[in-house]
């Protein structure tokens, strides 16, 4: 286990919270428009575009090269696309919809190759697999190790897909030239690894909250060296931090959400092999911050709540560790829509899937767009 250094929590201010809720309740549902306004210190504007199929559970999104919009629909066992000029609030506009071969496969998290090819993992197919945009076709590729529920995914510069085994506790690599899969253990028992990004020097960072859901957390977040296949791990205090959603920022950090501590985390490894941990406060209590997304040519950070069914925003400039400062919320318009997976466009939109509960059967079929 390596060495950490955490910064003491300055608490969250009573005040702050008094400001913050009255912009909240601000928010005003126009439901038959798909369109909602906030109305405080500043305004935003919040879209829902509906997917043919009904209860589709929309999962994960990432744009393509060419501003193409695609996400999984776990319940509907489909890919979406979505062309953002076609869309229409509350409407199905613009949007087109791809069957997976296998039958109940659950797709759940998606990636693009450098020829736009959207691979994305088989949840309950242990499969992963490929869709041709020119062709509307699907090939997929079984993962060695049965049963091992495939989450995220993501290429590193060399073209190899790396993935994690939630069930398996394992690391996977696919090369797709080659179709060769390749399996790193995980050190600790029941990591059950979730969300990944790769770091600017290559390095592989991945969260372990273990079985959240079944109160037994395990609260570490993973490194690997592709070039020796070694894996480090760092512990995330506290005991039930439940490190869940990963993305990276430009200087070379590895940001977290802390699912069951309602805070966000800035991580950034030392040459001496301390890793510094700066946590901020999410103003909503047991609010389950979910994915993140950073902008950084504005200089911020968008995650979802996925109880607390809001967007947050948090403004680096004026963000201070332990507390709730340069926080901000706006919600969601559809009431326990449970917002899921985060990405950015090019003008710093902000869009998203309303996943709903899915593993209690409360399905949605919604994409949200979030203009600040």
């Amino acid at each position: 286990m390596q060495p950490l250094h955490v910064r003491p929590a300055k608490g969250v201010r009573f005040a702050f919270a008094l400001l913050v809720w009255p912009t909240l309740l601000s928010l005003q549902c126009l439901s038959a428009l798909g369109t909602s306004s906030l109305r405080a210190a500043e305004a935003a504007t919040v879209e829902e575009y509906v997917t043919p199929s009904l209860d589709s559970s929309p999962t994960d999104l990432r744009f393509d090269s060419q501003g193409t919009l695609w996400f999984t629909m776990i319940n509907a066992n489909k890919i979406g696309r979505l062309v953002p000029s076609e869309a229409r609030a509350g409407r199905t506009d613009g949007i087109t919809e791809y069957t997976v071969p296998t039958p109940n496969s659950n797709p759940h998290y998606l990636a693009f190759d450098a020829q736009d090819r959207v691979w994305f993992t088989e949840r309950l197919g242990n499969k992963i697999g490929v869709l041709d945009p020119g062709r509307g076709q699907i090939q997929e590729y079984e993962i060695p190790t049965p049963q091992s529920e495939p989450h995220h995914l993501a290429f590193d510069a060399k073209g190899h897909l790396w993935f994690l085994e939630f069930a398996a506790n394992k690391v996977g690599r696919f090369d797709p030239e080659s179709g060769e899969f390749h399996e790193y253990p995980i050190p600790t028992p029941g990591g059950h690894p979730h969300d990944l990004a790769i770091d600017g020097q290559g390095r592989l960072w991945f969260t372990m909250g273990g079985l959240f859901f079944a109160r037994m957390p395990t609260n570490r977040v993973g490194m690997l060296d592709p070039a020796t296949g070694t894996i480090r791990e760092f512990q995330i205090p506290p005991d039930d931090s439940v490190p869940h959603g990963m993305t990276t920022g430009s200087g070379g950090e590895v940001w977290i959400t802390l699912f069951f501590q309602d805070k966000v985390a800035r991580l950034r490894l030392h040459p001496a092999g301390t890793l510094e941990i700066d946590e901020y406060v999410v103003p909503s209590k047991r609010s389950q911050p979910h994915d993140l997304a950073v902008d950084a040519s504005r200089n911020l950070l968008w995650f979802t709540t996925h109880r607390g069914n809001t967007i947050g925003r948090l403004d680096l400039g004026k963000a201070e560790p332990g507390t709730s400062k340069g926080m901000r919320e706006f919600p969601v318009p559809c009431e326990r829509c449970n917002p899921h997976s985060i990405v950015l466009d090019s003008e710093g939109e902000v869009w998203f899937t309303e996943m709903g509960l899915f593993f209690r059967k409360q399905y949605t079929n919604k994409i949200g767009r979030l203009t600040p």
